[in-house]
């Protein structure tokens, strides 16, 4: 997804990154190591362990295929076990809401995503983000990968056609706000159903939900606003 964005948006009509386009690049790679920091800055007071680190490293062997087949079976086996109902449900959730009332297309503003959107325009607005694109992020709530067969959907446009659809829609300052908060937002199903799992605490995955959709965008406004401003003087 950011490599289809990112290369219409800062590479000119050869492919060829532009200069411009490479201050984007690692100012947004630079964007998500600061919103790494910030979290762990915050945090480091709040979650505190006394508890002494004691690491008892076993001798190394060269693992056997019995070995590799019996622990792989095991992980996953725990994971589909302990994940996969929550998984199911928000995969369904994000059906329903993107299909009901049936009978719609699902790109429609009759949809019950689509009333969502709309509702969410007034939040995501000031950062850059139409309706389209907010139902985009809706989708890749399932996972991040969804979101450009998302954007295909949405827009009606092939593999060959969606590149040129969406620099026509958009500017590099709401493709490079988009790409900030798609990078730093809530992680997907299976990232929050294994926190669950772990935690063993509701209050904990809700954290871990609301948290990074508040750190995106706070930094996609700051940056939308700021670009706006600069190219408007």
């Amino acid at each position: 997804m950011l490599g289809l964005i990112a290369g219409i948006c800062v590479c000119n009509h050869r492919g060829v990154l532009t200069p411009s386009g490479t201050v984007c690049l690692i100012q947004l790679i630079r964007n998500v190591f600061f919103a790494a920091f910030v979290t762990a800055t915050l945090y480091r007071t709040r979650l505190l362990n006394t508890e002494p680190l004691l690491l008892e490293l076993p001798p190394y062997r060269f693992p056997t295929p019995r070995q590799m087949v019996a622990d792989g079976w095991r992980e996953a086996r725990h994971f589909v076990t302990g994940a996969s109902g929550f998984i199911l449900l928000g995969v369904v959730t994000v059906w329903f809401l993107t299909h009901y009332p049936f009978g719609t297309d699902v790109v429609n503003a009759e949809t019950l995503a689509g009333q969502l959107t709309q509702w969410l325009t007034p939040l995501l607005a000031p950062i850059g983000v139409d309706q389209l694109m907010s139902l985009a992020l809706v989708f890749g709530f399932i996972a991040k990968e969804v979101v450009i067969g998302a954007l295909a959907v949405i827009y009606g446009a092939g593999e060959q056609s969606l590149a040129g659809t969406i620099a026509a829609q958009y500017n590099w300052v709401q493709a490079y706000s988009f790409m900030l908060f798609v990078l730093i937002y809530t992680p997907c199903l299976s990232t929050i159903a294994v926190l669950r799992q772990e935690s063993m605490s509701w209050r904990f995955t809700a954290l871990a939900v609301l948290w990074p959709l508040f750190l995106a965008w706070l930094a996609s406004f700051a940056f939308y606003q700021a670009a706006t401003f600069v190219i408007s003087l």
